[in-house]
């Protein structure tokens, strides 16, 4: 090896001597090639200077739950000593960076920047779904005099490179659980977080498996869509927020492994609020640090006041003291619309929670339906394709060419029988009755759609469009030719076609108008939950925007979730097959501090309607109809609801309708004939339009209010459906635009009434109160 070295330095020392006897032209030559290169470089670099400031968007999950907002980091990175002060703007893309994709624009003003990073968590809205399961955020810093690309590649300035963010598939179900730690190295989870991250899973009693193959790996009827995807992020709890809509990214919120001494007290009235709109927290007090405060929230929260079994104190070292009728409980309650769960501080909860009391626990925590098997501890099954047809007022049969389905005899189910089908799965596909998780359009929002256009705007009917067509085609056809030849002056018929093409335009719009034009911009409902004394915990409002000309609407908002409207099609609402939500927006802007306080705009076009959904969790006060709300004997016998009927009376304001309904199981129980909007007969023409085969219904006029009616029962109980409602019947809050948070009943629990009440003023605008009542206490209310 010694004698290979040496001889290889003898070889590198004769090439030298070479190079240095060269001719002068050669080093010359060397030396050329050097300048140029280094001058090449210094020229690249001065073309791409170092861009001052630059941003790290940061996911603070590996995927969000299907239909809610986005938490994300974002950190601006900017190390001059010069005060920089601009806004940072956000362009959020479906999949592609194109104009056509462009999803929203999210601007956060007076960001100042000044020697150090500027981090702050956020929320992006929920928006519509992505395509590819991906959004593209391109930002920008924004100056008095400059605009900053803040490129994801350095390298590529004009266009800038996007930032890449996983998002969920629209055919695909996700949920997520947020796992806080109290220690400073919160990724690494206690034995007792870890089996809970992981038991806590709905996913886990799935009676699809994920190693079953299908014959479409996306898209409906594919193993996608009948599965449960479970995220689980941790986090550090000093970064729990302290406004609820933040929380509204997880379904359940998870403290274990000392969070739950280290909350602040703004941490704990965020939780209080978001529970009580229909959030699901679990609590693992592994505690040694426990204040007054603490303990204090856990008694409002289990209602102890009203629980003379259950009281919590502060023991001696700073930890929880449980004081129950059993030892080492575990206590399910409800709390508002939300859920709450207390487990114990044992050295191994695997060992603790096994069978029928972990899938109580997780059947509570995801609000599961009280007659499902989980809460015994086994997998759920899709509910029966005949069953579900039986309660529709069909029969599913099978002759020699497949299956079908017929009307009951009797029925007034109308439904075109000439088509079979291969297997019973082709026919619910049909009957958009097949079994598939992911989100989807509520019926509310599709009824809107005609619910809610303004007095008097009705489309252009079809004969009225064929005869202007018709008279068009006479004019320049017939006409022009016998007309200009009698006169002898054909020659002008090239004058003559744009004359009679520019009048057959003006008297087209002037009908269109006619028939569209309104005064009214459309109406709203507005849905409000309501608790103890009528305080409202929650509201959703849903505005139709219907104007004769092209508009930008701009809005202030403040602690309120707003996006655009998605719907189905109306004529598509059951029996047309799996149509997919539209949105009813192209683009939405949000400039402010989103989600806290901010302006929103909105690019209307002309005649198109354009429905707006909006959620605020706590809304401040306002004017709620003074009736005894706590008092349950008011909806559960007739007797009661004969006196509500009188508290109504009084109630309702000068010049106001009031309708109110209660429902119970499958049970519905109209106040005083259910007024304007719950009338036993106006909600039977609603369903039975909305059942009908759409290839039938097509050639009906679509209802209006019955629409409504109904939209507003399936929104507050969902029934009749092989979609995540069959296992569900509730969903923690998320504003999104598929309204998947608006149910609220359980309709297999006997011992939940829901009490629908519904104001209508002078203008198309109508208030909805709900109020949910547990009565003789309901199972899950119960320790185990």
């Amino acid at each position: 090896m010694i004698e290979w070295v040496n001889q290889n330095d003898r070889n590198v020392d004769r090439a030298t001597s070479h190079t240095l006897s060269a001719p002068w032209p050669f080093h010359a030559l060397l030396l050329f090639v050097l300048l140029f290169v280094l001058l090449f470089s210094e020229v690249s670099t001065s073309a791409q200077p170092r861009l001052p400031v630059r941003m790290r968007l940061e996911p603070l999950s590996i995927r969000g739950r299907s239909g809610s907002p986005i938490a994300v980091r974002i950190k601006l990175e900017y190390n001059a000593a010069q005060m920089l002060q601009g806004d940072l703007v956000l362009e959020v893309y479906n999949s592609f960076y194109s104009k056509d994709d462009l999803m929203a624009t999210i601007r956060y003003d007076g960001i100042v920047l000044q020697g150090t990073d500027y981090i702050f968590n956020t929320v992006l809205p929920p928006i519509e779904h992505s395509y590819q399961k991906q959004y593209l955020i391109v930002g920008w810093y924004e100056t008095d005099t400059q605009r900053i690309p803040l490129t994801a590649d350095p390298d590529l300035i004009d266009p800038p490179e996007p930032h890449e963010l996983l998002s969920i598939g629209s055919y695909e179900r996700a949920t997520l659980i947020c796992s806080v730690s109290g220690h400073s190295d919160y990724q690494k989870a206690s034995p007792n977080r870890l089996f809970l991250n992981n038991a806590l899973s709905l996913d886990n009693y799935s009676p699809v498996s994920a190693s079953r193959t299908s014959r479409r790996q996306s898209g409906p009827g594919s193993l996608e869509s009948q599965r449960v995807l479970n995220y689980t992020a941790s986090w550090d709890v000093f970064n729990l927020p302290e406004d609820p809509l933040h929380l509204c990214c997880f379904d359940i919120v998870l403290l274990a492994d000392g969070a739950f001494s280290r909350l602040e007290e703004l941490q704990l009235q965020a939780l209080t609020t978001w529970v009580e709109a229909g959030g699901s927290l679990c609590v693992l007090a592994d505690d040694n640090r426990l204040t007054g405060q603490h303990v204090q929230f856990l008694q409002a929260m289990f209602r102890t006041d009203e629980s003379p079994d259950l009281h919590f104190a502060l023991a001696d070292d700073s930890t929880l003291l449980v004081i129950c009728d059993k030892r080492e409980p575990v206590i399910n309650r409800h709390f508002g619309l939300g859920r709450i769960t207390l487990l114990p501080n044992v050295t191994d909860l695997s060992a603790r929670l096994t069978g029928a009391e972990l899938g109580g626990v997780v059947g509570h925590l995801w609000k599961l339906r009280s007659d499902s098997p989980v809460f015994q501890g086994q997998k759920w099954q899709p509910r029966d394709l005949g069953a579900l047809l039986q309660e529709r007022g069909l029969i599913l049969k099978k002759d020699g060419n497949g299956f079908y389905a017929e009307g009951k005899q009797g029925s007034r189910q109308r439904f075109n029988q000439g088509r079979r089908f291969r297997q019973p799965e082709d026919l619910a596909t049909h009957l958009d009755l097949n079994y598939e998780l992911q989100p989807k359009g509520s019926p509310l929002a599709s009824a809107s759609e005609t619910a809610l256009l303004p007095e008097g705007v009705q489309m252009v009917p079809t004969y009225v469009i064929a005869m202007l067509l018709i008279a068009y085609v006479v004019t320049i056809g017939p006409v022009d030719y016998l007309v200009l030849g009698y006169f002898k002056a054909r020659k002008y018929t090239w004058l003559l076609f744009p004359l009679v093409t520019a009048a057959f335009t003006a008297v087209t719009v002037s009908i269109a108008h006619q028939y569209m034009a309104s005064t009214d911009s459309g109406g709203a409902i507005s849905v409000v939950d309501v608790t103890d004394d009528g305080r409202p915990v929650r509201r959703t409002d849903l505005q139709m925007h219907f104007y004769a000309s092209q508009t930008t609407l701009s809005e202030e908002v403040s602690q309120s979730f707003v996006v655009p409207g998605q719907m189905l099609i109306a004529t598509n609402m059951q029996y047309g097959g799996p149509q997919g939500p539209r949105a009813t927006s192209t683009g939405v802007h949000y400039s402010g501090r989103f989600p806290q306080a901010y302006n929103i705009q909105h690019d209307l076009r002309q005649w198109e309607p354009q429905l707006v959904r909006s959620m605020t969790l706590a809304p401040e006060a306002f004017d709620v109809l003074p009736i005894p709300w706590n008092d349950a004997s008011l909806v559960t016998t007739d007797a009661g609801r004969r006196k509500l009927l009188q508290h109504l009376q009084k109630a309702a304001p000068d010049g106001s309708a009031v309708a109110a309904i209660v429902l119970n199981q499958g049970a519905r129980f109209s106040v005083g004939g259910g007024g304007f909007l719950f009338s036993p007969g106006l909600i039977e023409r609603g369903e039975y339009w909305v059942q009908s085969d759409v290839r039938i219904r097509r050639y009906e006029s679509t209802p209006g209010v019955e629409l409504e009616a109904v939209g507003l029962l399936e929104s507050a109980c969902r029934t009749g459906t092989r979609d995540f409602f069959s296992l569900v019947s509730q969903v923690s809050p998320q504003g999104s635009a598929s309204l998947e948070d608006l149910p609220i009943l359980d309709p297999t629990d006997a011992n939940q009434w829901l009490l629908m009440v519904a104001v209508k003023g002078i203008a198309n605008h109508t208030m909805v109160y709900r109020r949910l009542y547990r009565v003789n206490d309901s199972p899950g209310d119960q320790a185990l």
